[in-house]
């Protein structure tokens, strides 16, 4: 199997700006009780997205403002400061009924440019991106 990069963008839900903080859904895998199909025609199983999700959490946390091409490297500018990937069962825990499944974080932005970006409305949403294996249908 060939790996190939995957990307959903979302809008940023709320900002904080005593905080230096955005907030909203890194990833959606289901709106609606369909699966989301992201910009490369792709699904992320919840299942799946628990799993990256907490691998993330246990060794990253960096934000950055962009994608990585062809395995660059972008500078942070910010730090996954809440997480929660919204399942089924975490709706039903909370008593919170979302209509949709996914990951949603909360990142303070530590760089001064990015923040500035924030504020102006050019940086205005959030995304997950990363390289995956498509597996047959």
């Amino acid at each position: 199997m060939t790996e190939h990069p995957f990307a959903l963008t979302l809008p940023i839900a709320k900002a904080d700006p005593a905080l230096r903080t955005v907030w909203g859904w890194a990833s959606v895998s289901v709106r609606d009780g369909a699966p989301l199909v992201d910009a490369e025609g792709d699904v992320i199983a919840t299942e799946e997205l628990v799993r990256a999700a907490h691998a993330f959490m246990a060794q990253s946390r960096r934000g950055a403002a962009g994608h990585a091409d062809g395995g660059e490297d972008i500078p942070a500018v910010g730090t996954v400061v809440e997480s929660l990937v919204v399942t089924p069962a975490i709706q039903e825990a909370l008593g919170i009924p979302a209509g949709q499944e996914g990951w949603f974080v909360g990142i303070r932005i530590d760089d001064d440019q990015a923040w500035a970006s924030v504020l102006a409305g050019e940086l205005a949403a959030l995304s997950i991106g990363g390289v995956a294996r498509r597996l047959p249908a």
